[in-house]
């Protein structure tokens, strides 16, 4: 990750913090569908999971999932930002085998190894990917599994396309990966045995300006955190709020597309 966009991701998630979980439904559908995937892979030559890493914890969702899934597992949840790691320790206050660290993967220097790695919703802010995925593949213990799920291009399409047609001129400077650059830096990073999957899920909210609202009050907008050059002034904004109500209602409002790779590795 930059340092301005590591910089920009802490500060935002800080400062949306408080109202993240009300507007985290599209988070806890992945969450739970990862949760699943993992669950799919075979076990009979290996033991349950006795040390679990979670990168990018944000305020607890899969973190509470992960430890009654795995209960004779400790739980090491990570996340960037101080403000969420404080929200999720209010949750699961007193939850047993939890530790959380609030730190930079970049940085982060764990103590042994790890028997299962997950990463739900946060590996598409790491830049570049690969440097990083190679820490995680050093943590794995050996015959070690990472499972994540990693927002794909074409997430928020209609959102782009109605930007693009309001602000020609105001493109966004950078994008989430494709599918087939996620597959690259896994493989690159030295994992094996990838098991990947993509899944395309659509959200309806009640019209674009709740869309906007959303994406803001989980601190997805603004600056290096969004890939933004120049911001949208507010006749922009507003016409971008027409343009998509227009042109994608659904019978609840208007529609928004996730794109997502759930993947599972081993360590080569």
């Amino acid at each position: 990750m930059t340092s301005k966009l590591q910089k920009a991701v802490g500060l935002h998630f800080d400062h949306a913090a408080a109202t993240y979980d009300r507007h985290a439904a599209i988070q806890w559908f992945v969450a739970r569908r990862l949760l699943w995937e993992i669950e799919q892979q075979p076990t009979e030559q290996q033991p349950a999971p006795r040390r679990i890493l979670e990168i990018g914890c944000g305020t607890g969702l899969l973190t509470e999932q992960l430890r009654e899934r795995f209960p004779g597992a400790q739980v090491h949840a990570l996340d960037l930002s101080p403000a969420m790691v404080a929200v999720a320790r209010r949750r699961w206050r007193g939850a047993a085998r939890v530790r959380w660290h609030v730190a930079d993967i970049r940085r982060f220097q764990p103590a042994g190894r790890f028997d299962l790695i997950v990463s739900s919703c946060a590996l598409h802010w790491v830049v570049p990917l690969i440097p990083a995925l190679r820490r995680l593949a050093r943590w794995l213990a050996p015959g070690g599994r990472f499972h994540a799920a990693i927002m794909l291009r074409g997430t928020l399409t209609e959102l782009h396309a109605a930007r693009r047609r309001v602000a020609p001129d105001k493109a966004p400077l950078r994008s989430l990966p494709s599918f087939a650059a996620v597959l690259s830096a896994v493989r690159a990073a030295g994992f094996t045995t990838v098991v990947a999957r993509r899944h395309k899920a659509l959200k309806s909210y009640p019209s674009a300006q709740a869309l906007l609202r959303m994406l803001h009050e989980q601190g997805l907008t603004g600056g290096a955190i969004a890939g933004r050059g120049r911001l949208l002034t507010r006749g922009e904004l507003d016409r971008l709020q027409a343009d998509y109500d227009q042109r994608y209602p659904t019978a609840k409002g208007v529609k928004a597309t996730y794109r997502v790779a759930y993947l599972c590795a081993r360590k080569g």
